[in-house]
């Protein structure tokens, strides 16, 4: 809760302890504090109603909340809890921005759909990628393939079905494991990145299984259900390792930073141009280590600055995985120019021996391709397709 929630709940058990007692004989519901707003005594039969509370950024203050006193002088809970309910439905009244952000959110959870699926692909056909980095690569794309679909799904289905989760926890239970899944992908990135350019000391490369036990095993046991779908302060056995997780990738990134600006100067003059490449190397760190999530308790609390910072944060959360998918599409260029430049020399020699061109065309080409396959250039498919 926030320290405008705590004294609002402080103020409220003493108004509870400090008022005059209900003198009236008729049934009546007693003074409560709900977890969200104070309620005075209610006379049976009633529905009393109150504004939204200010401590809450993403409520419309103008709205009302309401709670009501049967009968019997008991206020009324719902048939699947066992405790008193209020109607704070309309707290959530038609915000423009809230509109906006949601469908930002929705197609940018699309879009890295599309982007991580196609990444994986290219990991996966083009067998000449297979190593461990890029093992690690595929896993925490898989794992951001899997928090986007469940993210649509929440966006779209349970927005007008709360009751959906109470139903099916177990949803939201897979929506916690899959986003700690994600920070702790980011982090065996950052601690394999860090033991290559700054550690060093490892002789032989890490064995898989420990990257595997951090992202996938080690924070998959959480507690009952429940405690993830009501507010609780519980939340800190999710949030806290996410937390550590965060802080160590900011230390790695700093660190790396450090050695590579250090290597630019002792290896090159060091002009404005070494400076971009090391701030571009930042750019490409940044998202793929996840250091921009430090920011988002930072939210301000001027109104005007905190829609900049929503809109900020979501596309800087949901457009991440897109960032962190481009530098496959160089990779695969890189990889598939030199395939296409060998069909093309290998037309030209086709070309030359059928129809009598200049015998230096030909010799030229065959001399480059034997160059090639010399030098190791050339993996055993393309020699392959020279032999047949």
């Amino acid at each position: 809760m926030s320290y405008e929630q705590y004294l609002a709940q402080y103020q409220c058990y003493n108004k509870i302890i400090g008022d005059t007692p209900y003198n009236g004989s008729e049934p009546h519901c007693e003074r409560t504090w709900d977890g969200l707003l104070c309620w005075n005594d209610a006379q049976a039969n009633t529905t009393v109603e109150q504004n939204c509370p200010g401590y809450f950024h993403d409520f419309d203050t103008s709205e009302i909340a309401s709670k009501v006193c049967d009968s019997t002088g008991n206020w009324f809970q719902l048939p699947t809890r066992n405790y008193s309910w209020s109607n704070y439905t309309r707290f959530f009244g038609y915000l423009q921005e809230t509109e906006n952000i949601y469908y930002l959110s929705l197609v940018g959870h699309a879009l890295s759909i599309v982007s991580l699926s196609t990444s994986v692909f290219i990991f996966c056909y083009l067998r000449i990628l297979s190593c461990q980095r890029v093992t690690l690569h595929k896993n925490l794309f898989c794992s951001y393939i899997f928090n986007s679909i469940l993210i649509i799904f929440f966006l779209t289905t349970l927005t007008n079905h709360h009751e959906f989760v109470e139903r099916h926890s177990i949803l939201h239970i897979l929506h916690q494991y899959m986003t700690s899944c994600n920070y702790f992908w980011m982090l065996c990135e950052g601690v394999y990145l860090h033991s290559l350019v700054v550690v060093a000391v490892f002789i032989n490369k890490p064995h898989p299984a420990w990257f595997y036990m951090l992202g996938w095993v080690q924070h998959c046991l959480l507690p009952v259900c429940r405690y993830w779908i009501r507010p609780t302060t519980l939340l800190y056995i999710v949030h806290g390792p996410i937390c550590v997780a965060l802080l160590l990738n900011m230390t790695f990134l700093l660190n790396i930073m450090h050695v590579l600006v250090r290597k630019l100067r002792d290896t090159h003059h060091f002009k404005i141009h070494m400076y971009m490449r090391a701030v571009r190397a930042a750019l490409i760190l940044v998202p793929l280590l996840g250091v921009q999530f430090i920011l988002i308790p930072l939210r301000p609390k001027n109104p005007l600055l905190g829609k900049i910072y929503d809109y900020t944060m979501h596309f800087a959360v949901d457009y991440q995985v897109i960032a962190c998918t481009m530098p496959c599409g160089k990779k695969f260029r890189g990889l598939t120019k030199p395939r296409w430049n060998f069909l093309a020399e290998m037309q030209n020699v086709t070309l030359a021996s059928c129809y009598g061109d200049v015998p230096s065309a030909r010799t030229g080409a065959l001399a480059r391709i034997v160059g090639k396959m010399q030098s190791g250039h050339l993996s055993n498919q393309y020699i392959l397709v020279l032999y047949f």
